[in-house]
């Protein structure tokens, strides 16, 4: 079993960004200590939902204060990047991290977000399919110069002075639908209730091709959010105040410019709702022990991502539910021997 932790960099009250920063370091640090695998951070621009929004700047300043944890964008959303920076960009953090970094890519769910960096939403798909075409035709090119011609990018004998580190690419990531990471070969992540999460796997697993995964062992990780406090009753009352504030940050600038929010993780912030669908487990050591067995009792799910600092959480709320869960989940889960 494996364990990893997802953070959105989420200003949880008016922090100064210096200290909101340093906390989600402090919280990735004590991951690594406490056994966790992997580290993913998303992107978003302008919302509260996402105050450390150049991701790959933040990654690289997480890479000089851990050592074994994976790090993973999740994602860097293709469209908002110039092609030959977000080379430069991979390239860079694979050597930083000595090779730990993989790499999560996406077209962005907010038509927001995109308008407001003067981008075509309806164009998101097309630029997305591109720059990974590009991309992938940069890394498998056995020249010093690099040329592509598409519909959007047009480069011409580019001098390629930097390689990634793993060959011939990072690991790569691609949330959404299972069966689109399937087809390219390579990991993507299964949220909802245990049923849905075992389907998710099942359906990967059928529609698998080598795809375009580089050859890197791929995988379909369960994601959760997690509250572990003392008592079921503390983490409950923890998780009410909090999950409509997530909430709100999430959707503000949808709501700004009066747009339908895709697929909202929150449930529209409704948190009986949230808990009864697994978007949010939360309780004692003990109860959430339970929830991670059942959820890999079946022995399809070899990866449980969770979800720590959310909402309005302070960073000591946030730190006690990583502390509990390496002790009580983590450390006599994660000695166990994956599923074949």
């Amino acid at each position: 079993m494996r364990f990893g932790m997802f953070d959105q960099s989420e200003q949880s009250g008016g922090l100064p960004a210096a200290e909101l920063y340093e906390s989600r370091l402090r919280l990735a640090e004590r991951a690594e200590a406490g056994g966790f695998w992997g580290y993913h951070k998303s992107e978003h621009h302008m919302i509260p939902l996402d105050h450390a929004p150049s991701i790959g700047l933040f990654l690289a300043a997480l890479a000089q204060r851990t050592t074994t944890l994976r790090l993973c964008s999740l994602v860097h959303l293709l469209p908002f990047y110039h092609p030959i920076r977000l080379i430069e960009e991979v390239c860079m953090l694979d050597h930083l991290s000595n090779g730990r970094f993989e790499f999560g890519f996406g077209k962005g769910i907010s038509a927001p977000e995109h308008q407001l960096w003067g981008l075509d939403p309806d164009e998101a798909t097309a630029r997305t399919d591109e720059m990974l075409d590009l991309l992938l035709a940069a890394f498998a090119s056995d020249d010093d110069r690099f040329s592509y011609s598409g519909a959007f990018w047009q480069l011409t004998d580019v001098p390629l002075e930097i390689r990634p580190l793993q060959q011939p690419h990072p690991p790569m990531w691609r949330p959404g639908t299972v069966e689109t990471a399937a087809t390219l070969g390579v990991s993507t992540l299964a949220g909802g209730p245990i049923e849905r999460v075992n389907q998710s796997i099942e359906t990967y697993k059928a529609a698998y091709r080598p795809g375009v995964g580089g050859g890197h062992p791929a995988t379909v990780g369960a994601i959760r959010k997690f509250i572990v406090a003392p008592t079921d009753a503390e983490a409950d009352a923890i998780g009410a105040r909090t999950w409509p504030a997530y909430s709100e940050h999430l959707t503000r600038l949808f709501r700004r410019y009066d747009v339908p929010v895709p697929n909202d993780p929150t449930i529209g912030g409704d948190y009986e709702m949230a808990k009864k669908v697994q978007a949010i487990v939360v309780g004692s050591p003990q109860r959430v022990r339970d929830h991670v067995e059942e959820l890999t009792a079946a022995g399809l799910v070899e990866y449980v991502v969770g979800g720590f600092s959310f909402g309005d959480l302070s960073h000591d709320e946030a730190l006690r539910s990583i502390e509990l869960f390496a002790e009580h989940v983590v450390e006599p889960l994660g000695a166990q021997p994956a599923a074949a």
